[in-house]
């Protein structure tokens, strides 16, 4: 689709406020969040870029992530812990919150398995389980339905 007849609209316009966040942050920093950034809004075209708590952040349903800048480090924080188990067993030297994983500037930054982390933490699992024994707190299936889906058969009511 063309604005006019020769310039393309593209395709997600960063807001000024997350723009002046990135543009302040020291060049390591500001390099992993425009690869991050870019990477998620081609990914997830649907998603909602927004700031909150003073950092940016993306939303899919109820599901969210925030990219943040701290002294020596960036920090991505989930909506749900249980995302960042795959990342801590391969990186246990990385620092890690309840809900957040901080990268320092000098630590290799390991974009496969963040992206990997962040695909799972977006994706919304309650459209594929309506009407299933979902926890809320881990997105999990119950014992009893998880048995009757192994099996491949239905529940009976």
């Amino acid at each position: 689709m063309y604005l006019f007849s020769f310039i393309p609209i593209p395709k997600f316009i960063m807001s000024s406020e997350i723009r002046d966040y990135i543009e302040t942050q020291p060049e390591p920093r500001k390099e992993r969040f425009l690869v991050l950034r870019s990477w998620i809004v081609d990914t997830f075209p649907e998603i909602q870029e927004f700031m909150k708590q003073g950092m940016p952040a993306y939303g899919l349903g109820k599901n969210w992530i925030r990219l943040g800048a701290q002294k020596n480090r960036i920090s991505i924080h989930l909506c749900d812990p249980y995302h960042l188990q795959s990342v801590k067993k391969k990186f246990p030297n990385l620092f890690y919150g309840k809900t957040c994983i901080d990268i320092p500037d000098d630590a290799r930054f390991p974009l496969k398995e963040i992206q990997t982390m962040i695909k799972s933490a977006l994706k919304a699992k309650t459209s594929i389980l309506i009407g299933k024994n979902v926890s809320k707190r881990t997105g999990k299936i119950g014992s009893s339905s998880a048995s009757a889906l192994r099996q491949n058969t239905r529940r009976k009511k």
